[in-house]
């Protein structure tokens, strides 16, 4: 699906840039080791005149390709994933610290993620969700943020440590939802569905009132250009017009 494909899209993205500073890391670490400072000081102006270079060429090439190229699409499931996102971290986590699996008898538990913000959201099939938003490691800069969504039979009390009744979360648009309920069409497939639909409804309304206003004002325009016409109209008068010129 669209969504997923962005998601997926943003972490290869991350952990191409985590593999690149490695990458440089380990060249400049070789090239102080076999060359000493000087080495590591032509290594350092090598990079610095290539990544100038490349920054130059690639500025120019995005500017071509944003002017004459790009196609505007949008991505309206990921833009309300991250409405729920800024929405949680600003109600913050309250009281909560760790969202764990509890598993089974054949799985073991396993922590899955520090919770940093929560949400009770009312669904599009009129039951309540909590949402969890965390990461699994809270100081990697690089790792997306997640959203839980559980229904609240599904976990434990919302103080300390939150309990989730499950083996595994699985992610479908974004979201993550407990094993057992992948296969619920109305909780996730309906509702984030319905839920675009509504974006994209009023995003359609407010472009209708802006045509409607160019329209409005477009008809203010003839109607002024009409009343000048009139007004800078020499009037005749009906003597003249009407009486022949005199007979020589």
């Amino acid at each position: 699906m669209a969504g997923e494909g962005a998601f997926s899209n943003r972490e290869s993205g991350k952990t191409g840039i985590f593999l690149v500073v490695i990458l440089v890391i380990i060249i400049l670490i070789l090239a102080f080791v076999f060359g000493g400072a000087q080495g590591l000081w032509g290594i350092i102006k090598f990079f610095f005149t290539a990544v100038m270079v490349v920054a130059f060429f690639g500025f120019v090439f995005y500017i071509i390709y944003f002017l004459f190229f790009k196609k505007n699409r949008r991505d309206v499931p990921y833009e309300n994933w991250k409405s729920y996102m800024r929405s949680a971290l600003d109600n913050g986590s309250d009281m909560m610290e760790d969202l764990i699996l509890t598993g089974d008898k054949n799985h073991s538990a396993k922590r899955f993620m520090t919770i940093k913000g929560y949400l009770r959201v009312l669904g599009f099939d009129n039951q309540e969700y909590d949402m969890f938003i965390g990461k699994r490691n809270s100081s990697n800069f690089l790792e997306e943020y997640k959203i839980v969504m559980l229904k609240p039979d599904q976990h434990s009390d919302l103080v300390s440590d939150v309990y989730v009744y499950g083996i595994s979360l699985i992610m479908k648009y974004g979201y993550y939802f407990l094993n057992t309920s992948m296969l619920d069409f109305k909780a996730i497939d309906m509702s984030v569905a319905q839920d675009t639909y509504r974006t994209i409804m009023y995003d359609t309304l407010g472009d209708l009132k802006g045509l409607m206003d160019r329209a409005t004002g477009l008809d203010a325009e003839f109607r002024k250009s009409q009343m000048e016409q009139k007004l800078l109209k020499i009037p005749v008068m009906g003597g003249q017009q009407n009486n022949p010129p005199p007979q020589q």
